[in-house]
Order: structure tokens, then sequence, then C-alpha cells
């Protein structure tokens, strides 16, 4: 009897503490919604995650083969300038052999930028309908044999054909190379990109300052300026037929990227990008007349820009084209030694564009503002080599001028890229707008013509008036797009993983 009580009383005892609740495990609906928050946080952060391991193998895979691509190509495109001065004072330099006069040489430099900037648009449309490991690989290619055809010009003549026949091969290149990463990252992912792809082509003075003092050492049987373009040009032969096979085209047919990553890069390209018309795509019309109307006719930014670029490049960039020989007139030691001395500038601008992309690509600086304060410095180290007359002084404001000037359009091209709404309207936006660049080819030696030396003073006067109009236009396309006054510290998904991987 009493067993069987005591079975009761445990089976009351089970049913009762089935009845109970738990109210430390009931969540109230604010700490559900919390949970369900953080999951979403959670999701976030694993599809940033996802997607910063996808861009840095992209950027493993295209990046390295396109700078270094870059740095012969600048080093061939500026080796001109280099060759003016080489060996000099034994009267072997390429002046003294080919009779030329002042002019003469100015017009050599620019007439490569008639032909190069007439033929951007066409050529970075091109990119899309050929494919662009075939167009970039033809690009090189081409111009490396002009470059080595340089070499063996005897007049006035051959020189300027030869020179406008490398503008003709090389139309495209960068600007086509914009337009090809566009096709990979979007434009709020392009900052710190650009900014290294362009800072590979400053150490071209550098490597190619070098380069002339080696070579310069060299003079004998052929003149040093013959060497010069000799062994500068059979690299772009060689890096041209490897890039048939070693770059990839486009997202949609990368072997290097699994299904999934494709998909991923893919569905975020054709996602709209801060309120505009998201990336170029493969699969849109190369083509589109309507896209070129808009661009032209309802976007005033593209007038804007075009006016930066312009400005800047006179003003800011002109220089660049005869620094050595700007250097040498300015009093500083031997021909061998001014190239040498027009190596420091290109490496200062490759230190401060990869810092201020960073800055820019992580949203902190915004790139207006920055270009702006770029050519503010510009236009204070010209005045200072007008009214300064230390040789020491002169060469850092030199030095300075170079390095700030080289930064501007890599901080400048994402915002232009995100600008124009469409396929067709980037391809055209990026190819007009640098081949207004082209300015500081055709016009920049006309402004630093040897007759204005050794101070260059109104050299100087019309690069700081030509900068002044560049810092308006610059803050007139950031006022326009409403970007002028926005804050770099806005949250918009920018994928930094290149400088995890640098």
């Amino acid at each position: 009897m009493e067993e069987h009580l005591d079975s009761e009383r445990a089976l009351d005892h089970d049913s009762n503490q089935d009845d109970k609740v738990d109210f430390g495990s009931v969540k109230t609906k604010s700490e559900q919604a919390i949970d369900a928050s953080q999951d979403v946080e959670d999701m976030e952060m694993g599809y940033q995650e996802e997607l910063r391991k996808i861009h840095r193998k992209i950027d493993k895979r295209i990046l390295p083969w396109l700078c270094i691509t870059y740095l012969v190509m600048r080093i061939d495109l500026n080796n001109i300038s280099n060759a003016a001065i080489l060996n000099e004072e034994q009267g072997d330099d390429i002046k003294t052999q080919l009779g030329l006069s002042a002019q003469d040489w100015a017009w050599a430099i620019a007439c490569f930028y008639y032909p190069y900037g007439f033929l951007e648009p066409f050529s970075t449309l091109c990119i899309k309908s050929m494919r662009p490991s075939f167009w970039l690989g033809r690009i090189m290619l081409t111009w490396g044999i002009i470059v080595c055809c340089i070499s063996a010009v005897q007049n006035y003549a051959g020189l300027i054909s030869t020179r406008v026949l490398l503008g003709a091969a090389e139309a495209g290149y960068y600007p086509g190379v914009i337009y090809y990463l566009a096709f990979w990252f979007r434009p709020e992912d392009l900052a710190l990109r650009v900014a290294v792809f362009y800072s590979f082509g400053q150490v071209s003075g550098f490597v190619g300052g070098f380069l002339a003092f080696a070579v310069s050492f060299a003079n004998g049987i052929l003149p040093g300026w013959r060497w010069l373009f000799i062994i500068e040009g059979i690299p772009a032969i060689l890096m041209g037929l490897a890039t048939f096979y070693i770059l990839p085209d486009f997202p949609q047919t990368a072997t290097f990227l699994h299904e999934h990553e494709r998909a991923v890069i893919i569905q975020r390209l054709a996602k709209a990008s801060d309120g505009g018309a998201g990336a170029p795509s493969k699969m849109a019309r190369t083509w589109d007349p309507d896209q070129v109307f808009r661009l032209i006719f309802r976007d005033p930014t593209f007038w804007t820009f075009s006016a930066t670029w312009f400005c800047h490049a006179v003003g800011g960039f002109g220089l660049s084209y005869v620094l050595p020989t700007v250097i040498f007139e300015l009093g500083f030691t031997t021909t061998a030694l001014s190239n040498v001395l027009s190596m420091p500038p290109s490496l200062a601008t490759f230190v401060l564009l990869n810092i201020l992309g960073w800055l820019v690509q992580m949203r902190k600086w915004n790139p207006y503002r920055v270009a702006v304060g770029l050519e503010l410095i510009n236009i204070i180290c010209y005045t200072l080599l007008l009214t300064v007359n230390s040789t020491t002084i002169r060469y850092l404001a030199l030095l300075i001028s170079t390095a700030t000037a080289g930064s501007v359009y890599p901080i400048l091209w994402p915002n232009r890229v995100k600008a124009a709404h469409g396929t067709t309207a980037a391809a055209i936006a990026i190819g007009v707008t640098n081949a207004l660049a082209q300015f500081s080819g055709i016009l920049g030696p006309q402004v630093f013509l040897s007759v204005y030396g050794p101070t260059y003073r109104v050299s100087f006067i019309v690069c700081i008036g030509l900068l002044a109009g560049a810092v308006v236009f610059i803050a007139l396309s950031g006022a326009l797009l409403g970007e002028l006054f926005s804050s770099g510290d806005a949250d918009t998904g920018v994928s930094s993983s290149l400088p995890d991987d640098s």
C-alpha cells in the first residue's frame, strides 16, 4: 500500500515538473529582433570576407601582369625624353645626329599624341568587342616592334613617321586597362587598384632614368640613344605575345575562378553601384547610341571631367615629358646625372600615389578634396620655381610637383568611371577623357620649349593658370555628383582585400 502511494507521489511530481515553464529560456520580441539582426550582420560579414578572398584571387591573377606591362609601356613612352640629352657632351645625342632644332624636337614628341588621342575612344571599345587579352596583347606587340624601328631612323622625317605609328599602335592601352578593370570591379572597389597600376607607370621614370644612365656608357659602335630604343622595345614584343595566353578576359569566362566565385562577382557587378548603373558587362551591347547621346548632351560631368583632364594634362603633366632637360638646364651637373636626378621624382610619385590610393579606397579621404589639395600643392611648387634661385630648393619643388601631379588622375579615375552609366558610355567616357590627357604631350613640350629656359618663367606661369582651372573643374565635378562635401566614413561595402595582400 505504501509502495503504491509512493509511486503515485512520484508520478505527480514528474507531472508538475513537466508543467513548469522555464521563463529564463523565453525571449522577448526585442531580444529576438536583436538575434535576427546579429544573424544578418554575421551573414554580411561572411559575405564580405568571401568577397575579399575572391577579389584577392582576382588581384593576384591580373594586377601583377597589368602593372608590369604598364611599366614597360611607360618606359617606351618616356624614353624619348631620356634620349634627348643622352651623350650630348660627346655630340652623339639624337638631336645632333638627326640635325633637329628645338622646334623639330618639340614636334617629334608631340606628333605621337595626335593619333594616340584620336584613336583612344575607338581602341577602348575594341577591348570588349575583340577580347581584352587579344587587344591589349596586340597593342604591346606592335608598339614594341615600332620602338625597335626608331633605333634605325636616319633623319627628321623617319623620326616623325615612326613616332606617329607608335602613337597609333599604343592608343587605347591605358584607358583600355581602366575599362577592363571595370568589368571585374565596381567603381568603389577601384581606387587602390588603379593607384597601384598607375604607380607602376610612374616607376618607369625611375627605371628609364637608370637605363638611360647605363646605356650612356654603351656609346660606341652604335650611339647610346639607338641602343636605348632597342633595349626598351624587345620586352614589349615578348610580353605582348605572352598576354594572349596569360590575361583572362571577363569574369564570365574566367577559368581560374570556381563556378560559385564567378556567380558572386557577376551578381555583385550587376547590382546598382551607389545609385549608378553598375559596372560594364560582357553581356551588354558594345555600342549603344542612346548611352552616347545621354553622356554627351545630358551629363554635365562629361564636360567638367574633360576640362579637368585637359587643364591638368598641360598644367601638371606637361613638365614630365621634358623633365631631364629642364633639370639639366636648371644647372644640375651633367646630362647623365640629370637623367639620374629624374629618378627620385618618379619614386616619390610611386610612394605618394599608393598611400593616397589606400586612404581613398578605405573611404577615409574624399577623392575630390584630395585632388584639389594636390593641385594647390602643385601651384605652390611652381610659384617657388618662379621666385627662388636656390638650386636645391628648385629641385625639391620639381620633385614634389612631379609626385603630386602624377597622383591626380588615378585618384579621380574611379569617380570618372562611376559617373558614366552603361557599358558603351563607360568606354566612350574613359576613352575621350584619357584622350584629352594626351594634350600633355602635344602642348607640354611647346610650353616647356628650351627657348624659355633656363628659368622657364613663362612656362610655369602658364601652368599655374591651367592648374587653377583644374581646381575649379574638379570642385564642380564633385558638386554636380553631390560628392564634394560627402563624408569619407560611410560604409559602402568596399572591398579592401588588396591592402591585406600587398
